[in-house]
């Protein structure tokens, strides 16, 4: 590490600026480990020591390196002092341009991934999230250090269940509410566990591409069932598994209407069949009042529910939640003793906290004016310079746009892959339609993220978009 910890930004901190000492503090080491001025495992100075350095109060740097802890970016060792954690936050969302649907990643160099169906993740506030953290582990105690509990934190599922009540009108209590790393392994502990080696597991298709690795992962045979404009249709199977989203699914964003709901669970109950409710973005609806869950129609019975934070507040904290039948609590306690036994309990404890505050709702209340307002700014730009290209589909929740190609895209032969790179180099996370099919007919078009892409950026990255895909077209004709 340089003797002047100034000279990895270019210069110091400065009083006059329209954000405090401590965001710009917060700002300069976060970009230095990005751009790889201080490489993983690298040792900061002490607090006291950079303040003396930066002429600035040691709580400064303190708080800070607090908020970088927090965000996963720092590590502080006993005895030892802080580092930079290896393999930072943001290496989540970075690799070569390649298509990711929902969440995955994989990193492999510093090149951004962007996602299809992301949330406005520069409105994510930081310094609350860092300060109702560092609060709560300072009153971290030995119980929790030998927490053992393969259901999760038990405030933290006490929370879970009370948000799910109030904003999901979900049939539960903390008993059954289980925090998982994700619903792709919230899946795969559900099949191992609660079905027959020889029970199918049901997808819907055109679906969610994630939820077949996971299937595929677990061993049953999978099978599938159509989806039209009221969403999953009742599968021919008896038995076995059902996944299915209906709050919005995934990738044709209907929203399936009580009188199919119903259907499903008659189907379940005559079959003896369970249902995982995948309800991975139900809480940005931007008119109207979502639904009940199948969950809470079906009051607990059949019916596994499962969310995720991944959208609500970022993909790298991997936590998620199942609200599991009562019936079924033990076998999958034992399951999962068996290969995992439960998440980090400091993210746990971090969202409690977060939750507790209520600083979860706040954030929630205003990403969905946010979502809003960049859906509509995206909806107008992109009617107005790719509706020769695209026909975007009505849409009033999530946290991306459907868009058929036209038919002047499919007589010029472009596919839904490659337009699919042109938005990723233009700035906009957008994945192939095609890709979530499997044997129903295979549609071309997009699903394009909007609400990861600040006020300011979207008319630019539609224009480059646009721009793009008129250079295939000429080279195409010509």
């Amino acid at each position: 590490m340089k003797d002047d910890i100034a000279t990895l930004w270019g210069g110091g901190l400065d009083p006059s600026s329209g954000k405090t000492l401590q965001q710009q503090l917060h700002t300069k080491i976060r970009t230095a480990i990005l751009d790889g001025k201080l490489v993983d495992g690298a040792r900061l100075p002490a607090s006291r020591t950079l303040a003396n350095r930066l002429g600035v109060a040691r709580i400064t740097v303190t708080q800070a390196y607090d908020q970088l802890i927090a965000e996963g970016y720092l590590e502080t060792r006993t005895g030892a002092g802080t580092f930079v954690v290896a393999g930072s936050p943001d290496q989540l969302f970075q690799t070569n341009i390649k298509y990711v649907s929902r969440q995955e990643s994989a990193p492999t160099n510093h090149r951004h991934i962007l996602l299809s169906g992301m949330p406005a993740l520069d409105q994510f506030p930081t310094a609350n999230w860092a300060r109702t953290t560092s609060r709560a582990m300072r009153k971290l105690n030995t119980d929790m250090m030998y927490h053992n509990d393969v259901m999760g934190y038990a405030p933290l599922r006490r929370n879970i269940a009370d948000y799910l009540q109030a904003s999901r009108s979900a049939v539960c209590d903390a008993s059954q509410i289980m925090v998982v790393s994700g619903l792709q392994q919230g899946l795969f502990l559900l099949a191992n566990a609660a079905l027959k080696p020889d029970a199918p597991i049901i997808l819907e298709d055109p679906g969610y591409d994630g939820m077949l690795a996971s299937a595929t992962a677990t061993g049953h045979p999978i099978r599938y069932t159509g989806v039209d404009d009221h969403g999953a249709l009742p599968p021919e199977q008896a038995g076995g598994m059902l996944v299915t989203s209906p709050s919005r699914q995934y990738p044709l964003g209907h929203t399936m209407p009580h009188s199919r709901r119903l259907e499903i669970l008659a189907w379940a109950r005559t079959t003896g069949s369970l249902i995982f409710e995948d309800d991975y973005d139900s809480e940005f609806r931007y008119s109207g009042r979502p639904l009940n869950s199948l969950q809470g129609i079906d009051e607990g019975e059949r019916v596994i529910y499962g969310g995720t934070f991944s959208k609500s507040l970022f993909p790298a904290l991997r936590l998620g939640y199942l609200v599991v039948p009562k019936p079924l609590i033990e076998r999958i306690q034992k399951f999962r003793s068996a290969i995992d036994s439960f998440p980090s309990i400091t993210g746990q404890i971090a969202l409690n906290a977060f939750m507790e505050d209520g600083e979860f709702t706040r954030h929630i209340r205003r990403l969905r004016i946010v979502h809003a307002k960049r859906k509509n700014l995206f909806t107008n730009f992109a009617h107005t310079q790719l509706r020769r290209f695209l026909d975007f589909q009505p849409s009033d929740a999530g946290l991306h746009l459907l868009a058929y190609m036209t038919d002047d895209m499919v007589k010029a032969g472009i596919e839904d892959k490659q337009l699919a790179e042109l938005a990723q180099t233009a700035g906009i996370g957008a994945v192939p339609v095609s890709n979530t099919y499997q044997f129903a007919p295979k549609q071309q078009g997009l699903l394009m993220g909007f609400a990861n892409l600040a006020d300011e950026k979207i008319e630019d990255a539609v224009k480059k978009f646009s721009s793009a895909i008129y250079k295939v077209l000429n080279t195409t004709t010509n």
